[in-house]
């Protein structure tokens, strides 16, 4: 089995017991790459972005019980850095990282249902010089955004605007950015022996996650911060998770905000 990893802090207390040699191959990638990894058959498992998990919702199961990436109230790790209130981006020009899936469309769902504006959004890639001081707004996730967090200057942007709290402070429900899948042609029994190793690994992680904060405290944040930041998660999803996650698909298809051809928005 392949199982795709995702090389953000906020995901390494799944991966606490895995060890030298877990008991299938590991493929390292980004959200958006695991998303169009999926859809192509190239891996079996993984931490899978909401948004790419709703368009393969029937050739991929979660796993049981249900584990993830969630917060209530704040995340600090999906951020959108800008030089304006989030009401004040009409007709603004917003650079999206390449590593987006789920943010991205979280963040068009706030802009068009919740903000009421209508931006341009362009790809980073195509972002030529400082975006700072070529596009109004940037959004960015994982590692990069905790960076921009830390850093007292904010990189050069007057704000930071965390999406969690946005759409905690709209629909007072947590935000579920990922859950663990794994392909529904996965013989049952394997499946069932990944869903248990997965398990027994968070548990470990869980316990160790002062000894994560810690060896990573460096421009994310020192450790104190950090050891917060992994502790604010809940992994083990429950039925507020779910609610939450139900309705951003039910936001998403009322609002009319699908999947994009284009792989780098």
């Amino acid at each position: 089995m392949k199982v795709a990893k995702i090389p953000y802090l906020n995901a390494e207390p799944f991966y606490a017991g895995w060890g030298e040699d877990p008991p299938f191959e590991v493929v390292e990638m980004v959200p958006r790459k695991l998303g169009q990894a999926a859809r192509d058959g190239v891996i079996d498992a993984g931490l899978m972005a909401v948004a790419d998990f709703f368009t393969v919702d029937g050739t991929f199961d979660l796993v049981t019980p249900s584990m993830g990436v969630a917060a209530a109230e704040h995340v600090r790790s999906v951020v959108l850095l800008s030089h304006r209130r989030p009401r004040e981006l009409y007709g603004a020009r917003i650079g999206i990282t390449g590593e987006s899936s789920t943010s991205k469309r979280l963040l068009e769902l706030l802009a068009t249902a919740y903000w009421e504006i209508e931006p341009t959004w362009v790809p980073e890639a195509e972002i030529e010089g400082e975006p700072r001081e070529t596009v109004d707004a940037l959004l960015l996730i994982g590692d990069r955004a905790l960076a921009a967090v830390a850093d007292p200057e904010r990189e050069g942007w007057s704000r930071t605007v965390d999406l969690a709290a946005e759409w905690w402070t709209w629909q007072a429900l947590p935000f579920v950015f990922a859950v663990w899948v794994v392909r529904s042609a996965v013989a049952r029994r394997e499946r069932e022996r990944f869903s248990g190793f997965l398990t027994g690994s968070l548990a470990v992680g869980v316990e160790r996650i002062p000894e994560i904060a810690a060896s990573r405290a460096d421009t994310l944040g020192d450790a104190e911060t950090l050891r917060a930041y992994l502790g604010h998660f809940t992994y083990r999803l429950g039925a507020l998770e779910r609610e939450g996650l139900a309705r951003f698909r039910d936001l998403l298809a009322e609002h009319d905000i699908q999947e994009y051809e284009d792989a780098r928005v």
